[in-house]
């Protein structure tokens, strides 16, 4: 016979690991439709929560970079936050470079990996998406 705390280990883990027909829990809680949103040349990154996450118990964590660095950048202000949304105006101000945001979820320990957007010139992209 099973004790009780292996059986109750054993049904977490069958739900967190997608074994019960559901995704593991790192890919359920990564952020969706991640993108920037410009007008004027003031760039927001923004997203949707994780098909997870219903409530407000996560926060996000946000980095950038300008094509063809390798090095990403914390955006300090956007580190472990409640937001779906990061000011990015300052971190893309030339605004011929193409970048690049991501945005990766935390949840009760879990981590997510990170949601990358497509790559963004504000020059192009001024006024599309609102």
């Amino acid at each position: 016979m099973m004790p009780k705390h292996c059986f109750l280990g054993f049904l977490v883990s069958f739900f967190l690991t997608g074994v019960a027909g559901t995704q593991p829990a790192h890919e359920s809680l990564k952020p969706q439709r991640v993108r920037f949103q410009s007008r004027n040349f003031h760039n927001i990154l923004q997203w949707q929560p994780g098909r997870a996450l219903t409530g407000n118990s996560s926060v996000y964590f946000v980095q950038y970079k300008m094509y063809g660095q390798r090095q990403w950048k914390n955006k300090e202000d956007c580190w472990g936050i409640q937001e779906l949304f990061c000011d990015l105006t300052n971190e893309t101000s030339d605004i011929q470079e193409p970048y690049y945001g991501r945005v990766k979820a935390a949840s009760a320990g879990s981590y997510s990996d990170w949601s990358l957007t497509p790559r963004f010139t504000p020059w192009w992209e001024r006024e599309k998406g609102l």
